[in-house]
């Protein structure tokens, strides 16, 4: 597929900003894409919304290159699909944002695919109400990584409304039978509602972990991202 241009990136900005982003992230429900110019530029950005999180493969500016690495087999870090998820869903305090940047794209393949919980909860509500409760459900999953934990739900609602989203689909979640019997239905919510593109070099987004699932195609070629999480 052809890589996305400017104007077919969602909520696009242009030059990432590095004040008032807060602002334009509540002003789009959570997602924004941008234009950058290298990884300094993106700290810049990150920094004036929150610390910046260091993470084990990281680097000590809290950068984290996401790319096909020998010896490794974290799905995220070879060319295959990356299936839904949320960023470090075992920690007890999750990043509230997620940076993407792209330092070098794909020959082919390597979409971003984005899925807001808001509406996934809305096709579950018209469509299968037992899979939403599946989801929503205090028991709905475990989440582990290293010495974190956490049990709860995969979607987090208060009043209705979406506060809080934890996925992964690995080794390191166990499903409740509720969810486990009810897959299917949350796997064609996400479909359904699914939002697409390719970004060129140079190009990024922003969203908020709390609200938004995402995920990557397959693709070919030596496609390198930097990520930067957010408290």
């Amino acid at each position: 597929m052809s890589k996305s241009s400017a104007t077919q990136l969602p909520h696009f900005i242009g030059d990432i900003p590095d004040v008032g982003l807060e602002d334009r992230i509540n002003d789009s429900a959570g997602l924004l894409t941008f234009a950058c110019p290298d990884e300094e530029a993106l700290l810049r950005a990150a920094r004036g919304v929150g610390e910046v999180m260091i993470h084990p493969h990281g680097d000590a500016r809290g950068v984290t290159p996401i790319r096909l690495t020998e010896g490794r087999v974290d799905v995220g870090l070879t060319t295959g699909d990356l299936l839904a998820h949320t960023d470090r869903p075992a920690t007890k305090v999750p990043p509230r944002y997620l940076l993407l940047w792209c330092k070098q794209a794909s020959d082919q393949g390597g979409e971003t695919v984005l899925y807001r919980g808001r509406d996934v909860v809305r096709y579950l509500a018209e469509h299968d109400p037992a899979a939403l409760a599946a989801v929503t459900s205090s028991q709905a999953a475990i989440f582990r990584t290293g010495t974190d934990e956490y049990v709860g739900p995969i979607i987090h609602l208060e009043d209705g409304e979406v506060v809080g989203l934890r996925l992964r689909f690995d080794h390191l979640v166990h499903f409740s039978w509720d969810v486990t019997r009810t897959m299917p239905a949350f796997q064609a919510a996400l479909k359904s509602v699914e939002r697409r593109f390719a970004l060129q070099a140079g190009q990024g987004y922003l969203l908020d972990n709390r609200i938004w699932f995402h995920s990557r195609t397959a693709y070919t070629g030596d496609r390198e991202m930097s990520r930067v999480m957010v408290a």
